[in-house]
């Protein structure tokens, strides 16, 4: 199925899935693949048959397009799966709440699935605009999110930009898009984002609001528009994380469209804070 590079990148790749768990042996059991032909795919000595190489990719929640890129690029965005967390009993009452809002959103969101760019103005530094990566996927009967925001406030290429990563599920309720997501690195601060489908015809966005507390020591309660911008279900990740960054309001590098649709403004016949119109 895939060159050298592909079957490099994937044996580093996945040794560093494998790290969030106990043991490999770990690992193979819940695969059942057996160990010694696991070996061979890390060592880069085989690669896995199609079969095998669904099921790796599913487990650990990851698309097979992801799996071979630059594993420098891999570990930005993949963080820690949602399939390797620990699992244990969800209680009962949670579950009876919550599962069944998931599981009955599968059919309609299976149409969003795919990458976006996710435009809205920093809650911690005022007068920037992110442009943040964003993953809408299906694991099983669920939808899930990878959100990655890249920052640099600086010109100088020598400086590593900073990598936010946030994990989290989604919802489709009453027309409208649903995304609970956290930071799990620090685990401090969860948000929430309700999006507006946009049923335009060869229309890429969908706007709304955001609410979270402010990663800066204050921990502010925020909340600001937002508009999804959607690139695609297969795309080349690399070359659109490059265009992520943090980005003065100023800078024409974001669009004037996209500026209008996340300003942050309420006029005084407006009693409650809404997305906007499409222009």
């Amino acid at each position: 199925m895939s060159n050298q590079t592909d079957s490099e990148n994937f044996a580093v790749n996945l040794k560093f899935l494998c790290g969030f768990y106990s043991s490999i042996s770990e690992v193979c059991r819940r695969l059942e693949i057996n160990r010694q032909q696991f070996n061979r795919y890390l060592s880069g000595k085989s690669f896995p048959s199609y079969k095998n190489y669904k099921k790796i990719c599913d487990f650990f929640g990851v698309e097979s397009e992801e799996i071979v890129i630059d594993p420098i690029e891999f570990q930005k965005i993949a963080g820690l799966p949602s399939a390797t967390e620990k699992k244990g009993a969800v209680p009962e009452q949670f579950a009876n709440i919550v599962m069944p809002l998931m599981k009955n959103s599968s059919q309609s969101l299976s149409r969003y699935e795919g990458y976006y760019y996710r435009y809205f103005y920093s809650f911690s530094f005022p007068g920037y605009i992110f442009r943040s990566f964003f993953k809408l996927y299906q694991l099983g009967d669920y939808y899930y999110i990878k959100h990655i925001e890249l920052s640099s406030k600086n010109d100088d290429l020598s400086i590593p930009r900073l990598v936010i990563k946030y994990h989290g599920v989604a919802f489709f309720l009453a027309e409208r898009i649903f995304i609970v997501e956290s930071e799990p690195a620090l685990n401090s601060t969860i948000s929430e984002a309700i999006l507006t489908p946009n049923y335009r015809p060869n229309s890429p966005y969908m706007s709304g609001l955001v609410i979270c507390a402010s990663s800066g020591s204050s921990h502010q309660p925020s909340a600001g528009r937002t508009v999804f911008e959607f690139l695609g279900k297969n795309i080349n990740i690399r070359a659109a994380m490059k265009q992520c960054d943090l980005f003065h309001h100023t800078d024409e590098r974001i669009p004037e469209n996209i500026k209008k649709l996340i300003k942050n403004e309420i006029t005084d016949a407006q009693f409650t804070f809404h997305p906007q119109d499409f222009l």
